[in-house]
């Protein structure tokens, strides 16, 4: 009798076996790149198509065709710097993990050399964005508590002296103040690293409540098998104080998933939401599951200041910097970038950079907005937006 597993796994060998055939490659093996495919494909030599089983469908999708292989359905050869490799899209079964239907495979003899390939074109490909914008006291705490507090020699010490191998930090404040960068920031120094790291949204931990054993689901999303960094962007609409906000089976099932997760090296979790500290439910708030929270509000003079410093010196030429600090007093990072993005509008179309009507173009746009309750976008929203932060609390 066959299982959804056996099929799977059986869907696996038959198209393996079909690639080393069509593409000549002996004994071959089966590789999962992740990050490391977009460079990896990028740098390699494009080649012939190969139709799996008779199958192949063309994709004529205009987006990353450099980096593309051009199929919904069937395999492309590749060659670089001597090893060639196939890239296998047969992706028909969305109800399971997609690796085994979805892959590269090479030849044995030629997989470290391939692993090699792939780490020296995703290094060269790297480009990191600037240090996110907030106090020094501010930044001190928050690498502290996430990347320094997983770096091999401190583990070492908090797990020789019984210490706990995780850590919880909350960044919470108003939207457009530099959540998001600041998650960035801790992100790429992930990446760096080459830890592990998972994004957790607010629709992500509502479909893991769907179905059976909802706890072991949330339990999977807010797990590493290596050291690393959780994110869990908006968890205020998952968490809210008890005593204000009626209490949900989602939050139990949060908070007991959270307290069982086994802690093979050790992960840092940060949490995001806009909401008033004061409405985050208690008992998600006590030291094991939240350890340091940061706030982030409008930012000060100084930060503004930096912000500005980071423009472009065209633009920065045209302004009366100390003018443009003054009068942001209030403004978020993300208000600010808005101001940056009018003076550009305004110097494609009449040559001049000019703040006042920047100023009061922003106005404008935003009186029709200013009544309505509004959301941040996120740091789960693809390419991460690039906000500053501002001082805590």
């Amino acid at each position: 009798m066959f299982s959804r597993l056996t099929h799977y796994t059986a869907a696996h060998r038959f198209l393996l076996d079909a690639v080393a055939k069509e593409a000549e490659l002996a004994d071959p093996v089966a590789v999962c790149p992740d990050q490391y495919q977009w460079p990896l494909v990028k740098a390699a030599r494009k080649g012939r198509a190969i139709a799996l089983d008779g199958v192949l469908v063309h994709d004529w999708s205009p987006g990353s065709r450099r980096a593309n292989p051009g199929l919904v359905l069937g395999a492309r050869l590749y060659e670089l710097e001597g090893v060639r490799f196939v890239v296998v899209q047969f992706a028909v079964d969305h109800y399971m993990d997609d690796a085994g239907l979805s892959f590269l495979a090479v030849t044995r003899r030629d997989y470290r050399r391939l692993y090699r390939l792939a780490l020296k074109y995703h290094k060269s490909g790297e480009t990191w964005s600037e240090p996110p914008i907030l106090s020094e006291a501010q930044s001190a705490k928050l690498w502290k508590n996430t990347i320094g507090y997983l770096e091999s020699d401190n583990l070492e010490r908090i797990k020789r002296y019984g210490g706990r191998a995780r850590r919880g930090v909350l960044l919470t404040g108003p939207p457009g103040n530099g959540k998001t960068m600041a998650c960035r920031w801790i992100w790429e120094a992930c990446l760096k690293r080459r830890w592990e790291y998972r994004l957790v949204t607010a629709a992500a931990f509502r479909d893991s409540l769907r179905g059976c054993d909802a706890e072991e689901k949330v339990r999977k999303l807010f797990t590493v098998q290596r050291r690393g960094v959780i994110f869990f962007d908006d968890m205020d609409l998952a968490l809210r104080d008890r005593d204000k906000v009626n209490e949900t089976d989602d939050q139990s099932v949060f908070l007991t998933a959270l307290d069982g997760i086994q802690i093979k090296e050790g992960v840092a979790y940060v949490f995001t939401t806009n909401c008033p500290l004061d409405l985050i439910d208690r008992a998600f708030k006590r030291p094991g599951r939240i350890d340091l929270a940061l706030n982030f509000q409008p930012p000060s003079a100084e930060l503004r200041r930096r912000l500005f410093e980071r423009w472009h010196s065209d633009l920065r030429a045209g302004l009366d910097v100390e003018t443009a600090v003054d009068s942001t007093q209030g403004y978020s990072f993300a208000e600010i970038e808005e101001l940056r993005n009018l003076l550009i509008l305004r110097y494609a179309d009449a040559g001049e950079w000019d703040w006042t009507w920047a100023l009061e173009q922003f106005a404008e746009n935003r009186d029709d907005l200013a009544l309505r309750h509004r959301r941040s976008l996120g740091f789960a929203i693809p390419q991460l937006a690039a906000n500053g932060w501002s001082e805590e609390e």
